[in-house]
């Protein structure tokens, strides 16, 4: 299954749960909380907080955020795979550093 496939599934069954009236509101919300747990597991995994954490925890935070990403862009009606290609050739298209167009 494809990310925009599951969101579509994932947002189908926060629905059920949750009402549809609200879903746009709770996707961002959620986005936002998952970006902060992946900071913090970050942080962690770093050494840059008080306890430790693995980069096991990491990674799973930062597909938190993905899978996030994609439920709020299903409820948004945003078609994020297309979004993500225009917005690749926007980044490739500007270079790195000043005078780098390669």
């Amino acid at each position: 299954m494809d990310l925009a496939t599951c969101a579509a599934d994932i947002a189908q069954h926060l629905r059920r749960g949750f009402g549809p009236d609200t879903a746009a509101q709770r996707d961002v919300l959620a986005l936002a909380e998952e970006v902060g747990e992946f900071v913090g597991a970050y942080r962690r995994w770093s050494g840059q907080a008080r306890r430790t954490g693995t980069a096991t925890d990491m990674h799973l935070e930062l597909a938190d955020v993905v899978i996030t990403a994609y439920v709020t862009a299903h409820d948004l009606d945003i078609d994020l795979d297309s979004v993500i290609t225009t917005k690749l050739a926007t980044i490739y298209a500007r270079g790195w550093r000043d005078g780098d167009r390669a």
